[in-house]
C-alpha cells in the first residue's frame, strides 16, 4: 500500500517503500505493510510475517498448500480407569472454528509412554459436521472415521464407544469432549498420560464437502 510522506522537508505521494543507505554500505528497504490481511493462522508454523501494524509475527498453521491444518486447542489427560462404560475424560475448548460446515475436525490423541506392548496408545477421530450444514446447533457426536491404536500392532478401525481414549463429540461453542472406555475382557491397559490435539482442515477456496 502506498502512503503520502514528508522526508527532509519534501512531500511525496503514493510511496510504497523507501530505500535508504546503510551505515556500513549497501541499502535497506522499508515497505509499508498496512494493507496486510494475513493472520497467524494463515501462515505456516515457524514462518514469520508482518501484520498490518508492522509487528513481526510467527505463523501458527500446521498445514500448507491450498488446504491448511490449524491447531484449535490441546490438553493433556491423565487416565487411570477400569470402568467398563464410556465416561468423559476431559474437554478441549476450541472456539467456534470447531463447528463450521466446510471444515474437517481431527482429534489426535497419543499416550506419552508410546507403543508399549500390552497398552493402548492413542486414537485419531475425524469429524465431518453435516449437522452444521443443515443449520443445526446441537452437539455433533458422529465421527466419520475413527482409528484406535493399540500396542505395537498399528491401527485398526472401530466404532465410537469402543476400547480406549477418543474424541467423542463437538458442541456449537466448539467444546470437544474426550471419552474413555476400558473393557475388562481386554488384557490391554489404558492407564497413561495422553496428549490431545484438535486440528481443523480448512478447505480450498471454492471447495466444500457439502455442495
Amino acid at each position: 500500500m502506498a502512503q503520502n510522506i514528508t522526508l527532509m522537508g519534501a512531500s511525496y505521494s503514493d510511496v510504497p517503500s523507501v530505500t535508504l543507505p546503510k551505515t556500513g554500505g549497501g541499502t535497506a528497504s522499508f515497505t509499508d505493510v498496512s494493507d496486510t490481511t494475513a493472520a497467524a493462522s494463515d501462515v505456516a508454523s515457524g514462518k514469520y510475517f508482518y501484520t498490518s501494524a508492522g509487528v513481526r509475527t510467527e505463523g501458527t498453521s500446521s498445514g500448507g498448500g491450498t488446504s491448511n491444518w490449524t491447531l484449535l486447542g490441546s490438553t493433556t489427560l491423565t487416565i487411570e480407569a477400569s470402568n467398563t462404560t464410556s465416561t468423559t475424560s476431559g474437554t478441549v475448548s476450541c472456539g467456534s472454528g470447531a463447528y463450521t460446515k466446510d471444515d474437517v475436525i481431527w482429534v489426535h490423541i497419543r499416550g506419552q509412554s508410546g507403543k508399549r506392548n500390552g497398552y493402548f496408545y492413542g486414537s485419531d477421530t475425524i469429524f465431518i459436521n453435516h449437522q452444521k450444514a443443515n443449520n443445526s446447533t446441537s452437539t455433533f457426536s458422529a465421527p466419520a472415521v475413527e482409528y484406535i491404536r493399540v500396542s505395537s500392532s498399528g491401527a485398526y478401525t472401530t466404532a465410537t464407544g469402543s476400547y480406549g481414549v477418543y474424541g467423542y463429540s463437538i458442541n456449537s461453542s466448539g467444546t470437544v469432549t474426550i471419552r474413555q472406555r476400558y473393557n475388562s475382557t481386554n488384557t490391554l491397559t489404558i492407564n497413561d498420560k495422553f496428549d490431545v490435539y484438535v486440528y481443523k482442515l480448512t478447505m480450498p477456496t471454492g471447495k466444500t464437502l457439502f455442495t
